[in-house]
């Protein structure tokens, strides 16, 4: 039997061997996150014997998972061997549903694609179909890869909503009774991870970004909505059931605001987001604003998008920059709020609409100047992500990895 099947397999195992297939997940998540670790440093880690571990590791290393990786440094005496993954013993299936399009790919254990993306274009709704279809796009692509399936230690998936990670629940949508994350796990027969899509970027800006090392830090994901992923005191912060960073859904009116996508009213996503952004962009072409964009539209107003506009705005184009202008400065107006409560070291945006680089960023500057206090302000640094549409992907293989040590 696989190491990395579902846990539905458990039941036909003896509780020791239950105990040392948790053993080896755990020493497979500590060598994918050190690169490499002698048996000393294992030990220490999983608190385990010599015997044991040289026990854990000759299996490993017998199924062609684990390898030797040269030695390590001594202070006196030989020089330890440090271990870890081959290069192509893991992998993990990353799968990133946003609304209107699903992407994939299979990651190595040195979080390396070794396939393209495959980018489908998929609006999300709430039919069980969208999850089937899913499941077969991402089958086809392990079959096209020739990737041994027992070589899969599970599937990583983001998507927006509210979404209770341990649980496996969205809230929001893909909502059907049972759990989403067991429906993909008993069609896929792995181990399945979900989570908000904000969230998984926040953790590949932490692992792999511009937030390693930083305690403090905020990250935006900017596309059709609004979506916020937290680094605080070092760590990622979910909240008390994992619903933190609702920040699009602030109030910025009142009652007589614009209507939300969540059904309320004066949302912060109705002015600051890249659907805000088009909207404003129709609303005046329909009045007969002269701008780049219709042109570049062909004149329908069905083929604008907020990647049309900020294109635009790149060419020259007034009436895109200035609508730009305009929801950049609500933003920062938003991120005012964020800064004075949490006093953040760095906001990093991410995003479609963070392409938009200083169109957008100028003026979330200038909000933070009216709207905060200074002293405060200075401490935050605002950035934009270089991951770019690698980064749920990224994090996806991440949650994937440090989950193991939670498989019971």
């Amino acid at each position: 039997m696989s190491l990395f099947e579902t846990n539905h397999a458990d039941k036909n195992l003896s509780k020791v061997e239950i105990k040392k297939r948790l053993q080896k997940k755990k020493i497979l998540r500590e060598l994918y996150l050190n690169d490499a670790l002698s048996i000393a440093d294992l030990m220490h880690r999983l608190e385990l014997s010599a015997p044991t571990m040289q026990s854990l590791l000759d299996e490993l290393i017998k199924d062609d998972v684990v390898h030797q990786k040269g030695s390590g440094s001594s202070k006196g005496g030989r020089k330890p061997n440090l271990y870890g993954l081959r290069n192509n013993a893991l992998y993990v299936l990353s799968i990133d549903i946003g609304n209107y399009f699903t992407r994939m790919a299979l990651f190595d254990s040195s979080n390396e694609k070794v396939t393209p993306i495959k980018k489908i274009k998929l609006e999300l709704e709430n039919d069980i179909s969208i999850v089937k279809r899913i499941y077969r796009e991402a089958k086809s692509l392990i079959s096209e890869a020739a990737i041994d399936d027992d070589r899969i230690i599970g599937i990583g998936v983001d998507m927006p909503g509210l979404i209770e990670s341990e649980k496996g629940i969205n809230h929001s949508i893909l909502h059907f009774g049972q759990p989403v994350r067991d429906i993909f796990s008993d069609l896929f027969k792995k181990p399945v991870v979900i989570e908000n899509d904000a969230k998984t970027k926040a953790l590949a800006e932490f692992r792999f970004g511009k937030a390693i090392g930083k305690n403090n830090v905020l990250v935006l994901h900017l596309g059709w909505g609004i979506g916020m992923g937290m680094i605080l005191n070092g760590k990622p912060y979910k909240g008390a059931c994992g619903f933190s960073g609702e920040f699009a859904h602030i109030p910025m009116s009142d009652e007589r605001g614009l209507l939300c996508s969540c059904g309320k009213r004066g949302c912060l996503e109705t002015v600051a987001s890249g659907a805000a952004l088009t909207r404003l962009a129709i609303e005046a072409i329909e009045k007969g604003e002269m701008t780049l964009i219709s042109q570049m539209a062909n004149n329908n107003t069905d083929e604008i998008t907020q990647e049309l506009i900020i294109e635009a705005a790149q060419k020259g184009d007034q009436f895109a920059i200035g609508i730009l202008s305009k929801i950049g400065f609500e933003l920062g107006k938003g991120i005012a709020s964020l800064i004075q409560i949490l006093n953040p070291e760095m906001i990093i945006l991410a995003g479609p609409l963070a392409k938009a680089g200083t169109y957008l960023t100028t003026s979330v500057e200038q909000a933070l100047h009216q709207y905060t206090f200074a002293i405060i302000k200075d401490c935050a640094q605002l950035t934009i992500s270089e991951l770019g549409e690698d980064s749920s992907l990224l994090g996806n293989v991440i949650n994937v990895m440090e989950s193991l040590i939670k498989d019971k």
